[in-house]
Formats: structure tokens, C-alpha cells, sequence
């Protein structure tokens, strides 16, 4: 049965949220850390309370690759932590961005998607879409979780809701609201779905009113519909590619941005998977369970996006290495461009990360302070209470 809704810790969505807000011309991804939750009614949550970002083998602007060694190693993560919060820990997902891409899966992620369930029917994927903007150059970001269901085996799923829910308690202000789009009736067609496992050139196929229609030419009206209002993390509704825009030339839409609508709409017409969006919620970490150092995933996030840098640096210098030498110029535009990435790092991810907790540290000693204050203030009138004639010195 597949997953009915998802709940993520605020840590674990500020480390994907700034993991993928590092790069804007690369890919990134990682790991999801939590469990399954059985519910009474039959329902099934994932919980996800760790994320594990991951160095990247390969850096392209349409696609990321990793290591196996780095999924053994995040399994042996998920072990250890299992030891310490004494909770049952497992890879439960993983997270990748699409910096200036529809926020839609493509065919190679709901691929991807589909054989990470083959060994785990609870696996869960999360899609980060940043560095997208309207006319106005009003950024905004995207979320969406989805899972890969058999095409030939969907109509044995129950319909329900697929509208993607955030819900935050105070982080941010305010999201649009879903809009109720009407049900597509039975198509005889040649579709086109950027939640496709593969491609064909001429086919037909029949689909019910369950199965989402899209096409290239809505998503590119679906993100031209969609605009800025008071927040800049926007919601994600599906079902908002079934709706027209008026207005064609509200969005400035870049070459760039067509091409990969372009290269993430396949066609779906004998498709093996396709995407099914799951409810989405944001909780304080709390509200999931209690952990020492809820920050750690953050905090691992810089000590790897460093790592990767220095990986990358040492690959590049040993692919340059001629009988164990290296040019002069070379090994200076190396290091000159490692740096340059060093300070880059610190300027836009550490010193950001360092600032806003030594803030919330300062702000966290000031509430100690008051909270001490007042449990002083109460031991004192308590010990006037509880001592003889104490009642009296009140009542005067």
C-alpha cells in the first residue's frame, strides 16, 4: 500500500532546503533518515527526522550522481543513530533539487524512484525547486514528495487527495491555497507527463478521471499561472496543471527553463511508472521525537559540502599529474579556483549558518534568564505561603 502522507522535521527541511540553495547551476542530493508509521485505519506515514547529504560523484545541471559506498555508509548512519535515540532508523527516502526546473519529477527520477521502492514500499522522494522567479524577480521554491506507481496496477489504488500539504508552525507565513481543479474525463490521446519512466513515439492508451492529465504546454502554463503573493516557498498542487492561463507573458520565460520543460516532459503512453504525489507536513522536531542535537544533519551538511570541494580539488590535480609532476599554471588555476569555491562556502553557507545561531543562541539566554527570574519569583512567594503567618503578611 503506498504512503499516505509524509512528516518531516523542521531540521531535516532546513538541511535539504539549504543544501539545495548551495548550487544554482548543479544538482544536489541526500538521504532521508526516519520510519514508517502504521496507523490504525490502515494508513501508512513515513517520519523523517534525519537527512544525510550526499557527496556528489558527478556534477550536472540536469542530473546527480553518488557513490554506493556513500548508501552503504549512510545505512551503517542510520544504524548508529538508531542506537542512540533508541528508535528504529533506516534510509527512508532521499531528496534532490532541480535549481530552475519544474518542480515535476522526470522519467530518470520516477525510474530512480520506482527501483528505490522495489526494496522498500515506504521509500519516499523529495523534489527541492529553487532559484525559479516571476516577472518581478520574486524568487520561489517549490516542494513536492511523490512515490512511483505501476501504470498497468493503478487503477487497484484507491482515488484520494494527492494535494501536497506543508504545514509549518511559525518558519513561514503563509502558502497558496490549493484550488480544486475539475476531473479529466477518459483520454484516447498521446500524452505528455514529466512523471514517466519512459518514451514511446506513437501510441494510445485510455486513462480514468483519477490519472492526472499534463502535458508540456500545461506545465509551462502551470508555472506562468503561478505567482508571488506573500510568501516566497510556494505549494504545489497537481492539480493546477489542469488549469489555463489568460495571460501568456506574465512569467519571462527563459531558454533555458523551456529546454527543460522540454527534457523533463516524456511522453506517457506505454509508460511502466508513473509519479503519485503524497501529502506533505512540516513538524517541530519535538512533535516527532526528542533528540540531543536535533542541528546534527545541518551541521553535517557543511563539514561534507567541504569535503566535496576538497575532493574535487585533489581529483582535479591527479588528473593533471604527468610522471608524478604537475604544470605550474595548472596547479595555479586549480588552486585559485578551489579557493575561490572555499570563500564562496563560507560567505554563503557557513557564515549564514554561524550568524543565525549564535542569534538564536544569544536569544535562547535571554529567555533562560527570564525563566529563571520568574521560578525565583514563585520559590519566593511559595516560602511566604508555606511559613507561619504567612498567609497573614499577604492578606495585609
Amino acid at each position: 500500500m503506498p504512503l499516505t502522507s509524509v512528516q518531516v522535521s523542521e531540521d531535516v527541511w532546513l538541511t535539504c532546503l539549504a543544501h539545495s540553495l548551495t548550487t544554482e547551476t548543479e544538482e544536489i542530493m541526500g538521504l532521508l533518515f526516519g520510519d514508517i508509521q502504521d496507523l490504525n485505519n490502515g494508513n501508512k506515514t513515513a517520519l523523517i527526522w534525519g537527512a544525510s547529504p550526499q557527496m556528489r560523484s558527478d556534477r550536472r545541471k540536469d542530473r546527480v550522481e553518488t557513490n554506493p559506498e556513500q548508501l552503504a555508509a549512510a545505512s551503517a548512519q542510520a544504524e548508529k543513530l538508531s542506537q542512540t535515540i533508541g528508535r528504529t532508523t533506516r534510509v527512508i527516502g532521499w531528496y534532490h533539487s532541480h535549481p530552475h526546473i519544474t518542480v515535476l519529477p522526470s522519467h530518470v527520477d520516477v525510474r530512480t524512484q520506482a527501483m528505490y521502492q522495489m526494496l522498500d514500499r515506504g521509500f519516499i522522494g523529495l523534489i527541492f525547486s529553487c532559484f525559479s522567479e516571476d516577472a518581478q524577480k520574486v524568487g520561489r521554491i517549490q516542494v513536492i514528495a511523490f512515490q512511483s506507481a505501476d501504470l498497468k496496477q493503478r487503477y487497484e489504488y484507491p482515488a484520494r487527495d494527492t494535494t501536497v500539504d506543508i504545514e509549518t508552525s511559525s518558519s513561514w507565513s503563509s502558502f497558496d491555497n490549493p484550488r480544486s481543479a475539475s476531473e479529466s474525463p477518459v483520454i484516447e490521446s498521446i500524452e505528455q507527463d514529466s512523471g514517466d519512466s519512459r518514451m514511446t513515439k506513437t501510441a494510445k492508451i485510455v486513462r480514468s478521471s483519477d490519472m492526472e492529465q499534463s502535458s508540456t504546454q500545461n506545465d509551462i502554463k502551470y508555472l506562468e499561472k503561478q505567482k508571488m503573493a506573500e510568501s516566497s516557498i510556494v505549494l504545489f498542487n497537481a492539480e493546477n496543471l489542469h488549469e489555463i492561463s489568460t495571460n501568456t507573458d506574465s512569467i519571462d520565460m527563459s531558454d533555458c527553463v523551456l529546454e527543460a520543460l522540454h527534457r523533463s516532459s516524456m511522453d506517457i503512453s506505454g509508460a511502466e511508472y508513473i509519479r503519485t504525489e503524497v501529502p506533505l507536513i512540516v513538524l517541530p522536531t519535538r512533535a516527532l521525537l526528542k533528540l540531543d542535537s536535533p542541528l546534527s544533519s545541518f551541521t553535517d551538511m557543511q563539514h561534507m559540502l567541504f569535503e566535496e570541494e576538497q575532493s574535487a580539488y585533489k581529483q582535479a590535480l591527479q588528473q593533471n599529474m604527468r610522471n608524478g609532476k604537475i604544470h605550474p599554471l595548472a596547479y595555479i588555476h586549480h588552486t585559485s579556483t578551489y579557493q575561490a569555491s572555499l570563500c564562496k562556502l563560507i560567505e554563503y553557507c557557513l557564515s549564514p549558518a554561524v550568524k543565525v545561531l549564535q542569534d538564536r543562541l544569544k536569544e535562547n539566554e535571554i529567555r533562560l534568564g527570564i525563566l529563571m527570574e520568574e521560578g525565583i519569583s514563585l520559590e519566593r512567594e511559595l516560602n511566604l505561603e508555606s511559613s507561619p503567618g504567612g498567609i497573614k503578611e499577604v492578606v495585609h
